[in-house]
This record gives C-alpha cells, structure tokens and sequence, in this order.
C-alpha cells in the first residue's frame, strides 16, 4: 500500500479546529464568509485572499509529496443536515461515485456521523476526480480519506499535540470569571480553577476585591499554536486573606483529584453553592422583611441573584425526595443526603428530575426561576441538618478520603515540585 499523503501546510491548516474551544479561530473568518454550509475554493499558486487570524499550521511534508501540478482545493463546514453526500454532490461526484467513496471509509468511520458545523478538507486533481478528504473526528483524531488508484483509502490519525506546563496568575478585582479572561486566557480555565476549591469557596458570596490566583495548567500545543486545555496540576487562590492551595494527583480509588499539602482531599461530600458564579442577595436569617408578604419571619436559606434558565445543581450525592410545586416556595426540589443532611432549592422555573430518582453531585437538577413568592428570578437554598435548617454558608461538610499513607512520600515528591513552581509565580496587583 502507498504510504499516505502527510499533512500539508494549506487552507486545511488553518481551518480545522474551530468548533468550540477547539477550532482555530481562522475557521471563524471561513464559516463567517461561507455560512450555510458554503465552502472556500483555493487555485494552489494563487493569492489566499483571505486575512488569517492564528493559523494552526500543520508539519509540511516533504518536496516529493507535494504535486508539481496546480489542484484545486476546496475548504467547507457542515451545515444542519447536510451530509458528507450532499456536500460531495455540490462539487461534482456522481452517486456512484460517492457511495464507493462512503462504502471505503466505513471500516474506519462512518462518514453517515459528520456533525454540523464541523469542517471538511477536500482536494480534487486536475481531471475533477477526488484526490483526498480529511475531516477532524474529535480533538484527538482525524479521518483521511486518499485515493490510490481506483481505490480509496482510509486512514485515522491522531494530532501530534505538544503538551507544556505554564503559570498563569493574576488579582481579582470584581470576580475570579474577569480575573482569568483579563489574563489573556480563556473562559474554560476560570470554570476549571473554581471547580477546584469549589467545595471550599463560594464564588458567589466569599470572593472579594484584592483575591488573587496562581496556578499551573498544562496546555497543548499544535506545531506551535494553542490549542485546547490540558488540567491544571497545582493552584492556589488567595481569598479573604486565607490561602487554599491543591494539587492535583490519583487517589486512592485510582482517579485524579485534588489535594491539599497535607494530603487531605479538596472534594468534600457537599459543594460550598449549587451554582457555579453570582452573588448573594439575601442571607440566613431568622428575621427577615419578607419582599412580598411585608412581614418579618424568618428567612432559613441563602437567595443567589441568577438569571432565569442559570443551571442548578445538586450540592451532594442522594435521592430526590421531592419535585414539584409547593406553595409560595414556587417549583422546589428537595434532596436527602448520606449521613444526616437535606437541602431544597426553591423558586425554579423548571424542573430536571423527579421524584425517586438519584442524582450525583454536580448534577443539573433543575433551573433560577421566579415561580411561587418571588419578586424577580434567583436560587432560595436552604440546608437541613438532622431535620433543623441551619446557615448554608457555614456549614463544614466531612471531606472525601484523604492520600493514603502508603502513597503519601510519592504524594509529597510530586508537591513539593510543584509548590517550589507555584510559590515563584509573581501575582500582579494590575496597577
């Protein structure tokens, strides 16, 4: 068998990773100019045309490899509902011709699955005839298709990612979700970062101005442009004066988790709020002016201010003990939990399980709503312990189980690596 084409440095390069955090952003300008499923159509030896933002280049083959022959190349997304047929139709394949070309692929991948909004790579030879397909599987793989002959040929490789390990810090001004985007990255390693020291800090109530961040991420790189996020392996968030440090390891079950310097476990069996960012807008208390009723009683949860359709999650593994109206607590679900502890989240606007059913924490249960008693759409929260409501911002769940002795000295290696890393990381202050 020939061995197949390399990737060349062409309009594929540029285009292949787009689709969410993934997809280069040169893939943005192409579909913003081809929408519908259109295509970009490239003469080899001919101006591009087109203004390249970040171009992912991709390892250039040898001299040998490269036609000496002009070929025409053709760079398109997938529109909803199109398939790898319709598009192969538009540029001229018979229907012969394309069911032998789907019929080869098939050992290897089912080219009946291409998602809308992903892109295709196609080259045709001079005659017309297709030369080469390619098409990105997921961010780790993608199909080939080369014809040899009067046959084709299909291939799936996987991208040669380069994965670095890269500080990145910054002070909090408003909320941890800008501190990050102010850096220059991304809005996935904020929501990486909280999920770390989700259990210990309140990203609604207890973040305040002048808390800062440092972590270690590690990032994959391909041919030298950023591509995605690998995980953070060690991060620290400074807030209210206390410092919270983890460091990311395989526990005892096997799985990666987090770890404070002591080997204790981050995770704890109750996340610190059912929502990921926001704020608090009223508190535990047991006298309150209710805003609707215009009478004082007690208030026995916490009310984060979200918009409408914000997703709610289960602060804890249990079983839904109930879901449904209920009075002027609006649309509630209420959760019981191990060991002794309940929580209910009232107001939703709707409902995501039922009665009965068991839910993991993290799980969405339902959605911030303004159903029942209320003046505008947030989370009422509220946790019972040992069937009494007590103040959900100060309760102190048991943690997960911690790095086992007989792992700890390998524990301790890696840490203190990273620590001497991460306490050398310089925090900005922004002026």
């Amino acid at each position: 068998m020939a061995e197949e084409p390399r990737l060349r440095n062409t309009a594929f390069a540029s285009s292949l990773w787009q689709r969410g955090s993934i997809f280069i952003t040169l893939l943005a300008t192409i579909t913003a100019l081809v929408t519908g499923g259109g295509y970009l159509i490239l003469e080899r030896g001919r101006p591009f045309g087109v203004a390249r933002k970040q171009p992912l280049p991709i390892p250039t083959p040898s001299p040998q490899l490269i036609p000496a022959v002009p070929r025409r190349e053709v760079v398109g997304t997938f529109s909803a509902r199109q398939t790898l047929a319709d598009a192969l139709a538009e540029h001229g394949l018979s229907k012969q011709e394309i069911y032998r070309f789907v019929e080869s692929a098939r050992p290897v991948y089912d080219l009946g699955r291409v998602a809308a909004g992903k892109p295709y790579w196609l080259v045709f030879a001079p005659d017309g005839e297709l030369h080469e397909f390619r098409y990105p599987v997921d961010d780790k793989r993608y199909l080939t298709v080369y014809r040899q002959k009067d046959t084709y040929v299909p291939v799936m490789k996987e991208f040669s990612y380069e994965s670095r390990v890269e500080p990145v810090s910054g002070a909090i001004d408003n909320s941890l979700f800008m501190a990050v985007k102010d850096t220059g990255e991304q809005e996935q390693l904020a929501l990486d970062l909280a999920a770390i020291f989700t259990w210990d800090i309140d990203f609604y109530a207890d973040i305040q101005k002048g808390d800062s961040f440092r972590m270690l991420v590690e990032k994959e790189y391909l041919d030298g442009r950023f591509v995605k996020y690998g995980p953070i392996l060690a991060a620290n968030i400074t807030n209210q004066g206390k410092a919270y440090t983890g460091f990311r390891f395989n526990g005892s079950d096997g799985t990666a988790g987090y770890y404070g310097p002591d080997g204790t476990a981050l995770k704890k069996s109750f996340l610190k709020s059912p929502l990921k960012f926001g704020r608090i807008t009223s508190t535990f208390s047991r006298a309150r002016l209710h805003p609707v009723l215009k009478i004082v009683r007690p208030h026995l949860g916490v009310d984060y201010a979200a918009p409408t359709g914000t997703p709610v999650v289960a602060v804890g593994s249990g079983a839904v003990e109930f879901a449904g109206f209920s009075g002027g607590s609006g649309r509630m679900v209420r959760l019981r939990h191990a060991e002794r502890y309940e929580t209910l989240y009232l107001h939703l606007s709707r409902m995501a399980v039922h009665r009965g059913e068991r839910v993991a924490q993290g799980d969405v249960i339902g959605y911030v709503g303004s159903s029942g008693l209320a003046t505008g759409p947030h989370l009422d929260f509220r946790v019972l312990e040992r069937g009494q409501y007590v103040n959900p911002t100060r309760v102190v769940f048991p943690p997960a189980l911690p790095i086992p002795p007989e792992r700890f000295s390998e524990f301790r290696a890696a840490r203190d690596i990273f620590r001497t890393r991460l306490d050398g990381i310089i925090v900005s202050d922004g002026n």
